[in-house]
């Protein structure tokens, strides 16, 4: 497999742009040279300086085993041990559960209040991610069409919009939200369905009524074509875009040139961005490492805040190796392993 800089060489050598011989070429460079122009601009950047992760904590495999089980030494732990070994850190993404909600709201809002103080204790900042349309195995827990369907019928999204106010008066006591990340990936399952960009801005609305401070945006890929970023730029107030590349989709020459297309959409819709989500995932060292570098390389240049996913080692799907006794194929995408090393190779992080 080519190194990141050998493939940016081969891709500016194919479109004529000329490169000294064994010269490492900069993202910039190859991002203008597919015609991104004028990279760094001012709104895009605002959140430049965030250094983040997504964190799913290691003892459970979905919401409702996180949050109804809350074990906060071990939260403290894990988040003290991001912070040692990776002082940049100053913004965590924290996934929350509204079938945690529906399973034992009592139990679940006093975990979600207590975690946000953990982070503001520390300072850090924090992007909750209220909803979710990102299934795997196991399931995290997410919405679909179906039951947004019920849910509008039931008092215009009534069961939804209890769960979000009553999360975000547990969190704003502590004072540190970033952002809000009204769903995660919604447009996984159904597309960008209208029931789908009905309930976003519902709940967008809905979030702007209760807090008139915090900007609201919405984490989808973005890289994929953008219809997605226009769909919802009616809407939200920071763009967070999900730029993976993965070596089994395309070339990192292509994957450049998508990228580069990204931000001349960005740049024309006007608004900051943050990359709430990047780095795919691999069971082999090397490779996820290369991926790391790849995308960082590409979102540095641009100017772009970054949150990979993710900080610690988890039974939440993608968070883990391979288990004994599961015949299926899974990747890895943790940072830390689990015995609180960093994962091989994976410091470089600290490089950006």
């Amino acid at each position: 497999m080519k190194n990141v800089n050998s493939a940016r060489r081969d891709a500016i050598k194919k479109i004529g742009v000329g490169a000294v011989a064994g010269a490492a070429l900069s993202a910039g460079n190859v991002l203008q040279s597919f015609g991104a122009t004028n990279v760094q601009t001012d709104r895009m950047t605002e959140y430049s300086w965030v250094r983040g992760f997504n964190f799913q904590p290691s003892w459970g495999c979905n919401g409702i085993q996180i949050w109804n089980d809350f074990r906060e030494s071990t939260f403290v732990h894990e988040v003290d041990l991001g912070l040692r070994l990776f002082p940049k850190l100053n913004v965590l993404r924290i996934w929350f559960s509204y079938d945690a909600y529906i399973s034992n709201r009592t139990i679940f809002l006093a975990a979600a209040n207590k975690a946000a103080a953990i982070l503001s204790k520390r300072n850090i900042k924090m992007i909750p991610v209220i909803f979710n349309n990102w299934h795997s195995i196991v399931d995290f827990g997410g919405f679909s069409i179906e039951q947004l369907n019920a849910s509008r019928v039931n008092n215009n999204y009534g069961a939804h919009r209890q769960y979000l106010r009553e999360l975000v008066e547990a969190l704003l006591p502590a004072n540190n939200l970033l952002i809000y990340d009204i769903a995660n990936e919604p447009f996984n399952n159904g597309g960008m369905a209208e029931i789908t960009l009905d309930f976003l801005k519902s709940m967008s609305m809905e979030l702007k009524k209760i807090d008139t401070k915090t900007p609201v945006s919405i984490g989808t890929q973005g890289i994929f074509g953008g219809e997605d970023l226009s769909a919802i730029d009616p809407f939200v107030d920071v763009h967070a875009i999900h730029p993976y590349w993965c070596k089994d989709w395309c070339s990192q020459e292509e994957n450049v040139e998508r990228f580069a297309k990204m931000i001349n959409q960005l740049k024309k819709l006007g608004k900051p961005v943050i990359a709430t989500e990047c780095c795919w995932g691999s069971n082999d060292d090397a490779i996820r490492v290369n991926y790391i570098r790849n995308d960082l390389d590409l979102l540095k240049q641009a100017g772009i805040g970054f949150l990979p996913h993710g900080l610690h080692h988890s039974f939440v799907a993608d968070l883990h190796r391979p288990i004994s006794g599961r015949n299926w194929e899974t990747m890895y995408m943790g940072f830390i392993e689990p015995n609180g090393l960093i994962r091989s190779g994976h410091e470089i992080y600290n490089e950006y």
